[in-house]
């Protein structure tokens, strides 16, 4: 029972600012350690809901759910402290469009990505054919797409291409009706 009123006591001493920066710091820590805890745990049980779908998809969602609980921690160890989220939104949606406007082939292929893997028009082992390459889908990634071609060669395509150009999905042949 006095953990209960010493945790309670420490989180209104928090919540009124009346701890001082090395309580605070230490806090923080704690909450950062949890938050990486926390993060793996969300993201070993997303890969355990997603079973039984792809592989890409498990491991693109449990990133996501990895990486998003991750950040939560961070602006809740960044509170405790006292750094404002609000200012801090302010300078990494500034940061995010500076960004963003520089790397917009690289977001092109992240959006590319994420609706590859959603709507799944081909799936990791079938043979497509892209430009002048033939190959069998090694990987479908955010940003690119693996193709083993027989040569044994690894081809690498950008995902834009992939949805702005002309891709031939190889069928396996099925008997005609006839025979």
């Amino acid at each position: 029972m006095t953990f209960l009123v010493w945790l309670q006591t420490f989180l209104y001493q928090l919540k009124s600012g009346e701890l001082g920066l090395v309580s605070r710091i230490l806090a923080a820590l704690v909450v950062a350690l949890l938050g990486l805890g926390a993060a793996s745990l969300v993201q070993q049980l997303t890969r355990l809901a997603l079973r039984r779908s792809d592989r890409e998809v498990q491991a693109f969602l449990s990133r996501v759910t990895h990486v998003g609980t991750l950040f939560g921690a961070a602006l809740l160890a960044l509170g405790i402290v006292g750094v404002q989220i609000a200012a801090l939104a302010t300078v990494l949606g500034a940061l995010g469009l500076a960004v963003s406007l520089s790397l917009q082939d690289l977001a092109k292929n992240l959006v590319a990505g994420v609706y590859l893997l959603a709507e799944r028009p081909f799936r990791t082992g079938d043979r497509l054919t892209v430009r002048t390459f033939t190959g069998d889908v090694e990987m479908i990634d955010l940003r690119t797409t693996r193709l083993h071609t027989e040569d044994g060669e690894l081809v690498i395509v950008p995902n834009t291409i992939m949805l702005s150009e002309v891709v031939v999905l190889k069928c396996a042949q099925t008997p005609s009706p006839d025979s």
